[in-house]
Formats: structure tokens, sequence, C-alpha cells
């Protein structure tokens, strides 16, 4: 019988909570795909999780369910999911497909990296998407809201299938590195009033096309398509 554990972690200066599944409390993520037979969802106690003492939100530290398309909860004993802790739900192609929690702020680094994700919702209210947050996905759309101020290094990296970009108007300076592996097959790019994308070498945007058509329009905020038969981009407002 599972049983909620309470930890006093005062150096980190939050309380964590989880389920008391088979192993330890410190069991590592998973690193391989869930057995054939799929369970029809995920259960509260899936989810291990944090309560930062600086805040009445909660942190997922970690899934140890074996479903493939998960909802996270909204609240978790009435505390509302404000962040995904980083490597939470980092795993072998483990995941199809996620359900965040409206009230999210924070997606730390690498927390759905390396999974099957092929479209993924960020609610509006996210502030923060660390690093590699989303590397190694199937991503087709990236939509950033308006309320996304910081985008990490990596933060999209390695999606091959992806097609659109969104960028809202909340991020500043954004180094195309964030989407490093993804570049190849994006013909649609969709640029917000505040953004200023950065190229610093090779490893960010290397398409010289559209760096030409972007500079030709004075980094000026738009939507930019990419025409195979032209093979140049074009530029339209948003």
């Amino acid at each position: 019988m599972r049983k909620w554990m309470l930890h006093a972690a005062a150096a980190a200066g939050f309380v964590v909570f989880g389920a008391l599944a088979l192993g330890s409390a410190n069991r590592p993520p998973p690193t391989q795909a869930p057995p054939p037979q799929e369970p029809a969802g995920a259960a509260l106690d899936d989810f291990w999780w944090a309560a930062p003492a600086d805040n009445e939100g909660v942190r997922i530290t970690q899934y140890v369910g074996a479903a493939r398309n998960v909802t996270i909860p909204d609240e978790i004993q009435g505390r509302p999911v404000t962040e995904i802790g980083a490597r939470a739900f980092m795993g072998g192609a483990h995941l199809t497909g996620v359900v965040l929690p409206a009230g999210v702020i924070h997606i730390w680094d690498r927390a759905f990296a390396n999974n099957r994700l092929t479209n993924v919702v960020i609610p509006d209210g996210v502030v923060t998407i660390g690093g590699w947050a989303f590397e190694m996905n199937s991503l087709i759309g990236v939509n950033i809201p308006d309320s996304v101020i910081f985008i990490w290094s990596g933060a999209f990296a390695n999606n091959p299938a992806l097609a659109s970009i969104t960028l809202g108007n909340g991020v500043g300076a954004l180094c195309e590195s964030v989407f490093a592996g993804s570049l190849r097959n994006v013909t649609r790019i969709s640029i917000g009033a505040n953004v200023q994308l950065q190229s610093s070498g090779p490893s960010c945007f290397v398409w010289s096309s559209f760096r030409a058509a972007y500079e030709a329009n004075r980094h000026r905020a738009g939507i930019y398509t990419f025409d195979s038969g032209a093979g140049q981009w074009s530029w339209q407002p948003r």
C-alpha cells in the first residue's frame, strides 16, 4: 500500500512530497519505454512533487507512471501546480502527449526531453522555458505565448519534424540555437513585436535565405513564410 512521505529539506528551502512506490524515494527517472499494456491514464500518485517554502505553488519533480498520454493536474492537495521540475518527464521516448496545467509558470531544464511529443500547448502564463526542455521530440509546431520572457538554449532543439514557429511579444533577445537541429523543415516563422533574433555563429539560424529576409525587413515583427517553389522567404504583417 502506498503512503505519502514528508521530508523536510531545510537546505533547499522547500518540502518534498512523493508517492512511496517500489524502490526508494530517490528513485531515478524512468529511462525505458513502458510495457506494451498501457494504463488508462496517470494517477495522482504517479507524480512526485515539491512545495517550495517561499510560495503556495507545487513543483512536479518526477513522473513515475507509465501512461503515454498524460494530463498534469492543475492542483495537488489544494496547491496550484506552478512548476515542472528539471528532468521531471525526461525519459526513453515515453510520452506521446501531455496537457500542461493552466497555472504553470516555469518549465525547467530538460523537463520533457527525449520523448515522442508531437504537439504541446504552452499555457498563457508561462514565463520561463528552460534549456533543452523539449529537445529530442517530434514537435510539428511551437507556439510561444506572449507571457514567455525567458527561453534558454536548446529549449526546442532536435525536433526534426518542426514546420512552424510562433514567438510571442514577450520574448526579447533570442539566440536561434534555441531551435538547433530543428530548422531544416520549418516553413513558417511568426515573430512578435519585441523579439530580436540573434545570430552568434553557425549554430544559430544557418539559413542564409531566412536571415536575408529578416534583415531586409529590418528585423520587423511579422510572419515569414518560405516558398519552396521560389526558394525564398516572404514577409507579411502579423
